[in-house]
């Protein structure tokens, strides 16, 4: 009994032996494979089954084009730049729509939030998505209008994409503020004329500069070291209701010193913005921003309600 079954093992011990000689062979070098090829393996008989043969395709997965991850970082960058200097949820997303020809990409989706993008790109059977999570800079209209036109040249063919992505870079490393000096200068002089334009006279025109250039001062120290944003609003206000409210004996009309000392604070552009997406139904973006104007105008009052409280002043 032992000698037929030796004799019957023999053939499968042999055919066992070709197929891993075989498929030692295809694995050195192996066939070119397309994107909608399949590969199949040699055809196998099975001992005691009725099938002659047995094939297994084995489908070979699609690579994702190494450029298209590139293009939807130049997307994100373009769109961040645009987000964080103060454009609207609206005009971030046609900028980026209008990009897509340009890159190549078949399809570009958006959603544009307050402090997020969420973009997916499309191009043939391939997809790519990033989610990218945009700091508050402050509004910087150089930085936007620089943005806008450099988009504007790439969508005529005046710019390549490489071209594209390290102007954006280059943007993107600008400082984003004047000089401190300048910056406080200027808003002293801003917050003045509005005293004026309140009907302020010079006493309180001066009391004013002085109040609102100290906040500026204050806030920007308070920005570097990374504060939360709602307590530099607090702080800001205590400090240029203070430096107002401390002087206000010499002027005759100290109401208008206290309102314009602290119309550095008024986030225009955010409430701006908040109009134009609600308006153009990007609700979240809008009622974020909103939101946050809401908070700032809370700080405003907080802290000029405390100073006024502290230093018994009635206007």
């Amino acid at each position: 009994m032992v000698l037929p079954i030796r004799t019957a093992a023999v053939p499968i011990m042999r055919r066992a032996m070709m197929d891993r000689t075989w498929c030692m062979k295809w694995l050195r070098h192996p066939r070119p494979v397309g994107i909608n090829n399949r590969v199949e393996l040699p055809a196998m008989a099975l001992p005691g089954s009725d099938n002659d043969a047995l094939t297994m395709n084995v489908p070979v997965p699609r690579s994702e084009p190494a450029s298209l991850s590139a293009m939807v970082d130049v997307l994100v960058q373009a769109g961040s730049l645009l987000l964080q200097h103060g454009a609207d949820a609206g005009r971030v997303e046609a900028s980026l729509q209008q990009m897509e020809q340009g890159l190549g990409i078949d399809r570009i989706d958006a959603v544009v939030m307050s402090k997020t993008i969420l973009l997916t790109a499309t191009r043939q059977d391939a997809h790519h998505t990033r989610i990218a999570r945009v700091p508050m800079v402050g509004v910087n209209m150089n930085a936007l209008s620089d943005v806008e036109q450099l988009l504007g040249r790439f969508q005529q063919g005046q710019v390549t994409p490489e071209q594209l992505r390290q102007a954006l870079q280059h943007i993107a490393a600008l400082p984003h503020h004047y000089p401190r000096d300048v910056h406080v200068a200027a808003t002293g002089m801003a917050c003045a004329a509005f005293c004026q334009l309140f009907g302020g006279d010079w006493a309180a025109l001066i009391i004013t500069g002085v109040a609102s250039a100290a906040a500026a001062w204050v806030r920007m120290e308070l920005n570097r070291r990374r504060m939360n944003y709602f307590m530099v609003v607090l702080l800001t206000a205590l400090v240029a209701s203070l430096v107002a409210g401390s002087a206000l004996w010499l002027s005759q009309t100290p109401q208008s010193a206290l309102t314009a000392a602290v119309l550095l604070l008024v986030p225009g552009v955010p409430l701006i913005n908040a109009s134009i997406d609600l308006l153009r139904g990007y609700i979240s973006a809008g009622l974020a921003r909103a939101a946050t104007s809401l908070m700032v105008f809370l700080g405003i009052a907080l802290g000029l309600g405390v100073v006024l409280r502290l230093l018994e002043v009635r206007l």
